[in-house]
């Protein structure tokens, strides 16, 4: 497990939920016919080949956008899937460090089997996975939001039994109903009690364009505050809700998986910090994952100047957005394993922010060698390594320390 006798926590780490056999034992009774129809849906779509996703792909039966398209050529016909790297079990291509070693095919069972999860963690050095889903929160994208809420509360339901097989290495996060932030505070109250989850998963914007100012998600906030439970942001590529860019880019996999999730870490930390969130709320914690770090010093930069240059525009904000950023111990950010800039990141942002994160199992992870790529920092000390692998992320989380 650990190395090099440190403690290895990955803040971003996911199962890949299929709700046709994972949430049919743990549905509400009142939703059964409704889930039972979903069911249908999903299983027909299998049967034709057609992926049977809810979400994120051509066939997709609630949300289906094209993100497959080449550059150069925008017919692509669906052609190449958006997990071809996934796909490969033969081996994935080494894309952080092009000229080492073939990164090992991922066995997809770890998102059921936890026995094969231990394993997988075991092979890569971590102790404690933080797990968030992959497509549950794209539920806003139904009609009913009582059924959405629904399928939540099902998945939690789900994952803490998945968890519970290993409370000590897995943990959970609670999905925010955006639309329905009443009903995300009282499923909060519901699980507060169970150490397995770690903290409240909001995606980087809501349905419509939402982002995190938004009045309506105060008492989320207010609700994590007093119960001592940071807000996770998490996105996802071309799928609701929807983030910056989705429509822009011509459904161009290589501009919008390249792109959508900066960008939405971006507008995220912006309203987050411009709409005095962290200042209103002094003891609420806040991280952003998988939107990569290397930006964080040149917006840090423009955020700084448009408040010098318009601070009307951000009226409950009372400092510079880095200070809020770097000096306040309210803000965490993940890293991607193999950043070239990861050195840079820390001259200019700090030693207690940046948490280690593989987003194992999908295929853009550096799985099994993501701890040997953060290792591989001459310019990082050990002192600060053992922050960004742990130290950070129990002062983020504090139901993770050990």
């Amino acid at each position: 497990m650990a190395f090099n006798g440190w403690t290895i926590i990955d803040m971003d780490s996911h199962v890949r939920e299929d709700p046709a056999s994972m949430f049919g034992d743990y549905i509400d009774a009142e939703y059964k016919e409704k889930f039972d129809r979903l069911k249908l849906a999903l299983d027909q779509s299998k049967e034709k080949g057609t992926g049977g996703q809810v979400a994120s792909s051509r066939t997709a039966i609630v949300a289906p956008i094209i993100s497959d398209n080449p550059l150069g050529d925008r017919d692509g016909f669906g052609l190449t899937g958006r997990e071809f790297i996934l796909l490969n079990t033969s081996g994935r291509r080494n894309f952080g460090r092009p000229n080492g070693s073939e990164l090992k095919a991922i066995d997809q069972s770890v998102s059921w089997d936890v026995k094969a999860r231990l394993r997988g963690m075991d092979e890569s050095f971590i102790d404690i996975d933080v797990i968030y889903p992959t497509h549950v929160s794209s539920y806003c994208a139904l009609n009913d939001v009582g059924f959405e809420s629904a399928l939540y509360r099902a998945y939690h339901r789900w994952i803490h039994d998945f968890c519970a097989q290993a409370p000590d290495r897995l943990k959970w996060t609670l999905v925010t109903n955006m639309r329905d932030p009443q009903e995300t505070c009282a499923e909060v109250k519901r699980w507060v009690e169970d150490q397995t989850m770690v903290g409240i998963y909001m995606p980087p914007n809501g349905p419509d364009n939402m982002l995190l100012d938004d009045p309506t998600l105060l008492p989320v906030y207010g609700l994590a505050q007093e119960l001592d439970l940071p807000i996770l942001i998490h996105g996802g590529t071309a799928r609701p809700p929807y983030q910056p860019g989705t429509f822009d880019l011509q459904g161009t996999w290589f501009l919008q998986h390249g792109l959508l999730n900066p960008w939405a870490g971006m507008a995220s930390m912006g309203a987050i910090v411009g709409g005095g969130i962290l200042e209103r709320f002094p003891k609420l914690r806040v991280a952003v994952v998988e939107t990569a770090a290397g930006w964080l010093p040149a917006i840090l930069d423009r955020f700084d100047s448009h408040y010098i240059m318009s601070p009307g525009h951000v009226p409950y904000l009372k400092q510079m957005p880095s200070e809020v950023i770097k000096n306040s111990g309210q803000y965490f950010h993940g890293i991607d394993t193999w950043e070239s800039t990861l050195e840079d990141v820390v001259k200019h942002v700090g030693e207690d922010m940046l948490l280690f994160a593989t987003d194992w199992p999908h295929g853009d992870t550096a799985w099994p060698q993501a701890v040997q790529q953060v290792m591989e920092w001459d310019g990082l000390s050990d002192t600060v390594k053992q922050k960004i692998f742990a130290g950070n992320a129990m002062r983020l989380c504090p139901r993770l320390q050990v």
